[in-house]
């Protein structure tokens, strides 16, 4: 408006001023000047100065009611997180402002790249170097505070400290060192070796702070420096309060005197207070604060500090204080936890889990602080140091897999020093980490802690995301991050990446090359609810379910029995990777795991980079135990759950034939088979022409007549339809019920049996579960060996005794290792020749020879010598057998590896020979020699029933044909009772209860020694005779179809040396030695 009317005023001075001319008196009307437009108003949009980048122009200045664009830019290694201010919205890299109307300003937000990486869950969005760098950032972060702390804590607590907590504690590590520092860690165990592990425990979160002891330190083997150490802690969780008009405390859940002498927890703290706060402090009666009391004496106390530890008078757990902690966590009161226990408690594990803390028993360790240098705590906290050398290391991808050549079994079990200290210690950190968070069912992305953490498990994804098997073992950057993605691996992600390569985990390694990722086309997932029962407790079984990779999987708990449930993924034992023998990489470091568990009433979520089959472990209560779950997101690989049901053998073949899925399950109630798929579909061929004949093969054939032989009751039978006809009848006769009891003659575990490309041990290695490198083959000796590995037992094993220890059952020892299962494989072997395949030709196997018994005997009646005149004993290849100068030592006294296995197998294929067709002291014909273990394996379970106490045995000795036996302390015995009967014992009295027979001679003849007391009960059992002595004249050839009665006898004499075998060949011939 003043410019308008000076405009105005200038525009009539200068109308007002003539020019003289001749019109002057003439009137013109005066021109108007052009109207001005008004001025514009502008305001200021600036932007706020910030870390990792900025917007261009820093500032502008914008006319009202207009709105202004910036561009993002960020700083290398940063990316823009987020922006506001002005009213803005940002379009890619530009940020419009809305339309302006005063000064305003717009704040960036910029994070590096592995903050983005971490928050987006995808290591995608940073490199290697990147995610490195923030981890080694944020340990030096972690140090730096817990230094400051360190140093706070320890003032005036001198120059080094002692606890030993006793064995009565825990030890502690922190998978949370962002918040929970080690306070006191111990330095050696109880041998004095060195062992770092925390004893005291402190951190802070949301402001409140808490404290964790593996032993109460108020009571137990407390100093002036330990004393020190605690009053400067409870002064660091009070912040000073404990100094403010007093110190206000409660104890609760506290051990007294009154409830062990070990352990007066009550009176220590009262004790210690009065020394340490004489007249400035207050404290609850004891024990008055416990449970749901704690919330009342929080409020009318108002603590400023509350000491907890976990006796349990009530057996409530955590629920029965969970409401007073939360109460004790809104008002910002301190926790000081008070461990008494030799491994952490229902009550305090919770607790333990919020601080960060996973836990371990320290009652064979011992570890303590002994004179422990403060220096060297305040020096670098050991489990992060080796953390940062492991990121270091791999940053420079410094590695040499020389450090692996003393390794004997798989990496992760390694504890070569150097590459402890370069690889596996920093490792570990991670590996331990994850294993808690697993086995308490907590996603890491899930939460705001963890960072570094978060950080190592995408830098595992990536390393993952770049494995090309094979590795060579020159390739060592390749094989040093496979090393690190294998260490590092958490279950209870939601979103784990799939790995593109799973090696020979799915296929033959003679298929594996270099830039072709061994993987497989995935099936549709579904959703599928089950029960899923073990016939036993303490078992895991197959679902029938599928983890494909990548996938993230729900399974939901919906019964509400009290049956423990464990999540098991894959089968394959540890040492079944062979890249440390091999020094070649070519799958996984560890497939099988057990870490994650489903409570009832829970729903858990999870995934895995590689999948595989789902199994459950299911414990707790005894016999059956039946789970109700729901499965989400899982596929279905091929399987069988029940072999008797059609539907299941058709579903099988659809699976075999229409998927790619590369694992096979079959399920039985006492065997399951574990497979890859290959290791089932080249069993396929010959005798065996296709999927449904290898099914039944493997049922009948294989595990149906191993437990048959066993005495076992077989799945879909009964017992007395189990046992074969004579068995049954002569068993009944002599023991009666107790033949046909199915609790007692049912095997009380399921056998697990894993095919794949290597075994743990060997290429068939003995266990449960059992391994095999090679294809399945259900009338095979492996299978048949490894699965009667398991069916061996002390009473059926040969053992051997020096002549001084023959009358002392502790001088006995087995030595059947790998020859008293021989009889599964040798049966299987003769019954699928002559029975199933109905051949009349004879079969031999290379096992053993026959030929070496005869040779040893005759050695012995011969008196062969070498040179020098010495006894020695000779094999059936002229060779000197062993040390030893007769049949009681050369053969047995070596207890190496599978030694002289030939000639112990020969005790049990002559025992059967011989008891074929014989007629039992019942009077019952043995149809089969072979059915002779079968009653043995009875007898030995019935004896082992009533030898478990003396009045269950001296009610039933005499009719198990042990009357001479008393429970215990016999002479013979050794300081041992009847239940230890070593089996040469056993076995000569069970054969002449069973047969009414001496077999004294067959013993004798094998060179086996009995005890005096096993000779007197035999003489009283044996009222049908004596079984002569001599064998079978056999080879390597079995027996044919008819057994004993299509072979000659040979009788032997220790007192006739001329014997030959087949009329030409005897030791005596024998060049000497």
């Amino acid at each position: 408006m003043e410019i308008r009317l000076i405009s105005a005023a200038i525009a009539l001075l200068l109308g007002g001023c003539g020019d003289g001319s001749e019109d002057a008196g003439s009137t013109t009307p005066p021109t108007q000047p052009p109207v001005q437009p008004p001025a514009v108003t502008q305001y200021t949009a600036s932007t706020s100065s910030v870390l990792g980048g900025k917007l261009i122009p820093s500032s502008q200045k914008v006319d009202a009611g207009k709105s202004a664009s910036f561009s993002v830019q960020t700083d290398n290694g940063f990316v823009l997180d987020s922006i506001s201010g002005c009213g803005g919205a940002l379009t890619e890299l530009t940020y419009t402002t809305a339309t302006i109307s005063a000064d305003c300003t717009i704040t960036p937000s910029f994070i590096s790249n592995a903050e983005n990486a971490i928050r987006h869950q995808d290591h995608t969005l940073a490199s290697a170097n990147e995610l490195i760098d923030f981890s080694t950032t944020e340990l030096a972060s972690i140090e730096t505070a817990r230094k400051a702390k360190i140093t706070e804590l320890y003032q005036g607590v001198g120059n080094s400290i002692s606890w030993h907590p006793t064995h009565d504690s825990i030890t502690f590590s922190s998978f949370m060192p962002e918040n929970t520092f080690t306070l006191l860690p111990s330095n050696v165990d109880g041998s004095g070796a060195s062992a770092v592990r925390g004893l005291v425990m402190a951190g802070e979160q949301q402001g409140q702070r808490y404290a964790a002891m593996g032993g109460n330190l108020f009571a137990v083997n407390n100093s002036d420096q330990s004393d020190k150490l605690l009053k400067n802690l409870i002064g660091w969780l009070t912040k000073g309060g404990d100094q403010q008009n007093g110190l206000s405390i409660v104890t609760a859940q506290m051990p007294s005197r009154a409830d062990s002498w070990y352990f007066p927890h009550n009176e220590g703290i009262r004790t210690w207070l009065s020394k340490y706060y004489p007249d400035a402090h207050s404290i609850n009666d004891a024990n008055s604060c416990d449970y749901t009391a704690l919330a009342s004496c929080i409020d009318t106390l108002k603590p400023d500090l509350i000491v907890i530890s976990d006796i349990d008078r009530d057996n409530l757990g955590y629920a029965g204080i969970q409401a007073a902690i939360t109460k004790a966590k809104a008002a910002g009161i301190p926790l000081l936890l008070s461990n008494y226990r030799r491994e952490q408690s229902a009550m305090l594990s919770p607790l333990y889990l919020e601080m960060g803390l996973s836990t371990a028993g320290n009652y064979w360790s011992k570890l303590n602080a002994n004179n422990l240098s403060v220096d060297t705590i305040l020096a670098q906290d050991k489990a992060l140091a080796d953390v940062e050398t492991l990121l270091a290391n791999l940053r420079e991808q410094r590695f040499d897999t020389q450090v692996l050549n003393d390794c004997g079994g798989n990496y992760l079990s390694c504890n070569s020093s150097t590459f402890v200290e370069t690889f596996k210690a920093g490792a570990d950190w991670y590996r331990s980490n994850a294993e808690t968070l697993d086995n308490n069912d907590i996603d890491a992305f899930n939460s705001s802690n963890f960072s570094l953490m978060k950080a190592g498990l995408l830098l595992a994804d990536k390393y993952r995301s770049e494995i090309d098997y094979p590795i060579a073992y020159t390739e060592s950057a390749q094989w040093q991050q496979a090393l690190f993605a294998d260490w590092t691996v958490s279950y209870a992600r939601a979103h784990n990446l799939a790995q593109p390569d799973l090696g020979e985990y799915i296929t033959d390694r003679t298929n594996l090359s270099k830039g072709s990722n061994a993987h497989y086309t995935y099936p549709a997932t579904v959703s599928e609810r089950k029960s899923i029962t073990v016939p036993y407790s303490g078992q895991w079984t197959t679902t029938g379910w599928y983890a494909l990779p990548g996938q993230t999987i729900t399974l939901s708990r919906l019964d509400n029995t009290e049956a423990n449930v464990e999540i098991k993924l894959n089968y394959h034992r540890r040492n079944t990777n062979r890249a440390y023998e091999q020094k070649v990489y070519r799958a996984p470091l560890e497939l099988a795991q057990q870490r994650l568990k489903l409570a009832k009433g829970q729903s858990l979520e999870f995934s895995t980079p590689y999948g595989g089959p789902i199994y459950l472990y299911i414990s707790g209560g005894e016999g059956a135990l039946s789970v109700d779950v729901q499965a989400k997101n899982v596929a279905k690989h091929p399987s069988i759950m029940d072999f008797s049901n059609p539907a299941e053998i058709t579903a099988f073949n659809d699976k075999i034939q229409n998927t790619e899925l590369p694992h096979v399950d079959l399920r039985t109630d006492g065997a399951e088979q574990h497979l890859r798929r290959d290791r089932f579909m080249n069993a396929i061929g010959g005798k065996i022409p296709d999927v449904n004949a290898l099914l039944k093969s493997i049922v009948e054939a294989h595990i149906n007549s191993v437990y048959t032989l066993a005495g076992l009751k077989v799945q879909g039978k009964s017992l007395s339809e189990s046992l074969p006809s004579d068995v049954l009848s002569s068993c009944q006769a002599l023991f009666g019920a107790d033949c046909t009891d199915a609790s007692l003659h049912t095997r009380s575990i399921i056998q697990h049996a894993n095919y794949d490309q290597n075994a743990h041990c060997g290429s068939g290695c003995s266990g449960n579960p059992w391994d095999a490198a090679w294809n399945i083959s259900p009338t095979g000796w492996g299978d048949n060996h490894e699965l009667g590995h398991n069916l061996q037992t002390n009473r059926l094993n040969v053992q051997y005794a020096t002549a001084a220890n023959r009358d002392n059952w502790a001088g006995y020892g087995s030595r059947a290792g790998e020859n008293s299962n021989n009889i599964f494989p040798y049966v299987v072997l003769w019954k699928t020749h002559y029975q199933r395949d109905g051949n009349t030709s004879s079969i031999t196997d290379g096992h053993m020879n026959h030929k070496d018994l005869f040779y040893v005997f005759m050695s012995d009646a011969a008196g062969t010598t070498d040179t020098s005149g010495k006894r020695v004993v000779f094999g059936a290849n002229c060779k000197v057998l062993d040390v030893g100068e007769d049949r009681y030592t050369a053969p047995w006294a070596s207890n190496a590896y599978a030694v002289h296995n030939g000639y112990r197998m020969a005790f049990y294929i002559q025992m059967a020979l011989k008891a074929h067709g014989m007629t039992l002291s019942d009077g019952t014909s043995l149809s089969n020699g072979f059915n002779i273990f079968t009653l043995l394996y009875q007898h030995s379970r019935i004896f082992g029933k009533y030898a478990n106490n003396a009045s269950d045995w001296e009610a039933n000795r005499s009719k198990l044909g042990f009357e001479l036996f008393p429970f215990d302390g016999h002479s013979v015995y050794g300081g041992k009772t009847v239940r230890d009967i070593p089996g040469n014992d056993f076995m000569l009295v069970s054969l002449s209860k069973l047969t009414g027979k001496n077999w004294r001679s067959h013993f004798d003849m094998l060179g086996l020694r009995y005890s005096s007391l096993a000779a007197a009960q035999v003489t009283a059992n044996a009222s049908q005779g004596a079984v002569p002595m001599g064998m079978y004249e056999l080879e390597t050839d079995l027996p044919p179809a008819n057994m004993s009665q299509g072979l000659s006898f040979i009788p032997l004499s220790v007192s006739d040396g001329s014997t030959l075998w087949k009329g030409v060949g005897s030791p005596s011939q024998c060049a000497k030695p």
